[in-house]
């Protein structure tokens, strides 16, 4: 972008890129313009059971791996949480380090008081982490379709064998088994037996 005054004129230039848009609003007192990426529509599921509990999903942009290893052992240890599931969207190699997009996956069951507590002990993006105020599901949701620039979620491993009492969403579960058909899930010792999920439609940048 560049920008030039002079006198009581200002001169804004900026060339758009395929995937960008642009707005300009005007109020009483200010004159704005933004630009910002397209938005596409993706397909994810929500962190919503049955019971009006919620499972636990934590979505990392940018970040080196062990940050989220560091992470998800500690609330483990801190909340005595079950097993965690790690997929990727993208992840490459900078400076050494393993850097990517990432989910974790907790299938435990706990209201959306207690959910933004355990959230809020790890580094996860603040957008996703308050997402659910501005959705009108009042849910988190976590991607499994496509996405342009950035691919399908891949499921990494298991981390952590903790806490296998802990109830855990069995709609959850059979979800995860439909789409990552490899993963070998533990033994849970306590299924909520409950059935119904949300999958929703929902807008990203692109």
């Amino acid at each position: 972008m560049e920008i030039t005054k002079k006198d009581n004129e200002i001169i804004i230039k900026h060339k758009l890129k395929r995937n960008e848009m642009y707005r300009i609003s005007e109020g009483k007192n200010f004159k704005t313009i933004s630009f910002f990426k397209k938005t596409q529509a993706c397909i994810g599921y929500s962190s919503k059971t049955e019971d009006n509990k919620h499972i636990l999903l934590l979505d990392y942009d940018h970040v080196e791996k062990n940050v989220v290893y560091e992470d998800v052992s500690a609330i483990q240890l801190y909340f005595s949480l079950p097993p965690a599931y790690l997929f990727t969207t993208k992840e490459k190699k900078e400076d050494g380090n393993i850097v990517g997009n990432y989910h974790v996956v907790f299938l435990c069951k706990n209201n959306s008081r207690k959910t933004f507590e355990i959230m809020g002990e790890v580094g996860i993006d603040s957008n996703f982490r308050d997402s659910p105020l501005r959705k009108e599901s009042k849910s988190w949701v976590l991607r499994i379709g496509k996405k342009n620039g950035s691919g399908e979620p891949k499921f990494l491993e298991m981390i952590g064998n903790k806490n296998l009492n802990y109830p855990i969403s069995t709609a959850h579960k059979k979800l995860l088994k439909k789409f990552f058909p490899k993963i070998k899930h533990p033994k849970y010792k306590n299924e909520d037996g409950l059935s119904q999920i949300k999958i929703q439609m929902y807008e990203t940048k692109g």
